[in-house]
């Protein structure tokens, strides 16, 4: 799927079993050496304590290198915990009823 020269990204990557402590530089640099670029590092935070759920999202420029990347990367050592990487849909955020007209 090409849309203005860049593939679309339908799928992004879960990473699971993260640290309490991880940060995005960790994360990105697990993808140092796989074929793609990483594109957005997503970590879900506690909203009292800052610290991470234990889980993030890594989106790719495109579908095969996000393949690819999980194949390659999964079961990676990041902070003294064994990662595990899944592909996931990729979901655009819903806008809720009282957003629209509101721009």
């Amino acid at each position: 799927m090409v849309n203005g020269g860049f593939m679309q990204q339908d799928i992004r990557i879960l990473i699971g079993n993260l640290s309490t402590d991880v940060e995005e530089q960790q994360i990105r640099d697990v993808f140092t050496g796989t074929p793609g670029t990483v594109s957005a590092v997503s970590i879900p935070r506690d909203p009292k304590t800052g610290k991470s759920r234990g889980f993030a999202f890594v989106d790719m420029l495109n579908n095969l290198d996000a393949e690819r990347a999980v194949s390659d990367l999964n079961g990676q050592n990041v902070n003294g915990r064994t990662i595990n990487m899944s592909l996931v849909p990729f979901k655009k955020p819903q806008r809720k009823w009282y957003h629209f007209g509101a721009k």
